[in-house]
């Protein structure tokens, strides 16, 4: 997997943040840490998973159930859930 510099997934979460802020699950706002989610996936709790990376990255390695949509895309998707109640949880690759 390539790694990716921590200014490029900082853009791409204050990007996520700006565009999607009309849903529920970005207007809040909240971090997670791997751990939590991995914990909130184990218990089954209802999310939409969006890895905004191009479609080359989301190919190198991705979250298993997560939806790719690039960040170019995203508002002309027609993959955003449309209940604006569902929790979106945005991630990107993180640095190593």
């Amino acid at each position: 997997m390539r790694r990716h510099s921590i200014a490029r997934c900082i853009a791409i979460a204050m990007f996520g943040y700006i565009l999607l802020s009309p849903f529920k699950g970005m207007a809040e706002g909240r971090d997670l840490t791997a751990q939590k989610l991995k914990s909130m996936l184990d218990s089954g709790q209802k999310m939409f998973l969006l890895n905004p990376l191009s479609d080359i990255e989301f190919n190198e390695g991705h979250i298993p159930g997560s939806v790719n949509i690039p960040l170019h895309t995203i508002m002309r998707s027609d993959k955003l859930p449309e209940d604006k109640d569902t929790l979106i949880v945005t991630y990107c690759l993180s640095p190593q």
